[in-house]
């Protein structure tokens, strides 16, 4: 288990670093993609090197093994300080600060001198698969994983600061996803990273420790491969699952309006393009197609309940009575703070749909000119890009503000009520009449 996820952890860093030492060979390259193919070739051969197979099958003396050894490790430390690098890039794309390369270039030559002198020091004798240190050099052992642990996490620390920061100031796209997938995997190989010190703890208690990987930091080092590499290329994968996730976002947007399109159709089901198709889910490949018909279709519900719409809808979310304005307190007053963030404006279009559902089932025309059943004073439909995303995104939040708002229940059961209260009015004269 250990071999396989360490070999494959490693040719996903090698193939990765191939693949960008490619694209570096291009005039418009920059720094940080030197840096980046560095790094992952560095990391990637380090943990081929430190599979259990390949260490068993290049054991022969302990003095080879012990020069294997450390180079692995000097490796996986070049490796990481060229982390650093690719931050102080994305910093200044055009070009990293030169003295600020060399300060880092000179702290990894001194990191490497200091991790190299205690290898030495601890003269650590291997046998098999385990490496082992006599008693009173078990601190140089100690130190040397624990300064790799350290200064490891360190440079993903440093990387993951800019990516972070990258991240936030970018818009939603495929680059701010990349960039999330390499701060995932930054924040996993820190985690990696960090269980070297659980070989200072056996050095300390034993003197002594595995030299190959253990299924443990196998499997972190296959998820961290596997992130980084997913965030580096995000542009290729996710060309070829373009559509499958453009078919997978337009069905869970199909569906997540359903309580309102179902709400509209019950009372006006002539909105429904495809009588036949109006309650069924459509297929995965069907769904862009049936989320426009259902957007469409919402969209129509909305203008045939114009005669019904509430001109005191506006007035009621914020807060005021009725056409004198006076001031709603106790238990009818709004709290928008119960609203935890929504768009204002999806409130009320939420609220006036439900207020004119209210009336048109009691058969209620809302008294005013065609112009405010239309728009109601004071509500001005918001304004949406016109193209079928923009469009469901609006209409996703009406959706959860028409069911869960309190705001939208409040002016719900207040337009029931008078509602209800006309229709006794008007059915009285007529009992009287009979």
């Amino acid at each position: 288990m250990a071999d396989l996820l360490s070999f494959v952890s490693a040719a996903f860093f090698l193939v990765f670093g191939v693949h960008r030492l490619v694209i570096t060979r291009r005039p418009w390259s920059d720094s940080a993609q030197r840096y980046v193919y560095g790094f992952a070739l560095c990391l990637g051969s380090g943990m081929l090197f430190n599979t259990p197979a390949l260490t068993k099958a290049l054991s022969s003396d302990t003095t080879f093994d012990n020069l294997v050894n450390l180079g692995i490790h000097d490796v996986k430390m070049v490796g990481f300080a060229f982390l650093v690098l690719v931050a102080y890039a994305l910093k200044s794309p055009a070009a990293a600060a030169p003295r600020a390369v060399r300060l880092q270039m000179w702290a990894a030559g001194a990191v490497l001198a200091v991790s190299t002198a205690l290898y030495l020091v601890a003269d650590p004798a291997i046998a098999g698969d385990t490496l082992t240190v006599s008693s009173g050099h078990r601190w140089a052992l100690a130190s040397y994983n624990a300064l790799f642990a350290l200064y490891g996490s360190w440079c993903l620390a440093v990387l993951a600061r800019e990516l972070a920061d990258h991240a936030a100031r970018t818009g939603p796209g495929l680059l701010r996803t990349g960039l999330r997938l390499m701060l995932l995997a930054a924040a996993v190989g820190a985690v990696w990273t960090l269980w070297a010190l659980d070989d200072v703890i056996a050095d300390l208690r034993t003197g002594s420790q595995g030299v190959a990987e253990d299924v443990v930091s196998s499997v972190l080092g296959a998820v961290t491969a596997a992130l980084a590499t997913g965030g580096a290329t995000t542009t290729l994968w996710v060309g070829a699952l373009g559509a499958p996730m453009r078919w997978l976002r337009a069905y869970r947007s199909h569906r997540a309006l359903e309580p309102l399109w179902s709400a509209l159709h019950s009372e006006l089901p002539e909105i429904a393009l495809d009588p036949s198709a109006a309650d069924r889910r459509p297929g995965l490949r069907q769904a862009e197609f049936a989320l426009y018909r259902r957007v469409i279709e919402i969209r129509d519900g909305h203008l045939a309940l114009r005669p019904y719409f509430e001109s005191g809808v506006t007035a009621w979310t914020d807060g005021r009575g009725g056409d004198d304005g006076s001031e709603v307190t106790g238990g009818d007053a709004i709290d928008w703070a119960d609203e935890r963030g929504r768009d204002r404006r999806a409130v009320l279009e939420a609220a006036t749909i439900a207020a004119a559902l209210e009336n048109k089932r009691a058969g209620r025309l809302c008294e005013g000119t065609a112009a405010e059943r239309f728009a109601p004073p004071g509500h001005t439909p918001p304004t949406v890009p016109g193209t079928v995303e923009a469009e469901a995104a609006w209409l996703l939040e009406v959706t959860a503000a028409f069911t869960s708002s309190p705001t939208v229940a409040a002016v719900r059961h207040r337009t029931r009520t008078t509602a209800a209260a006309h229709t006794a009015g008007v059915r009285a004269p007529e009992a009287r009449n009979g």
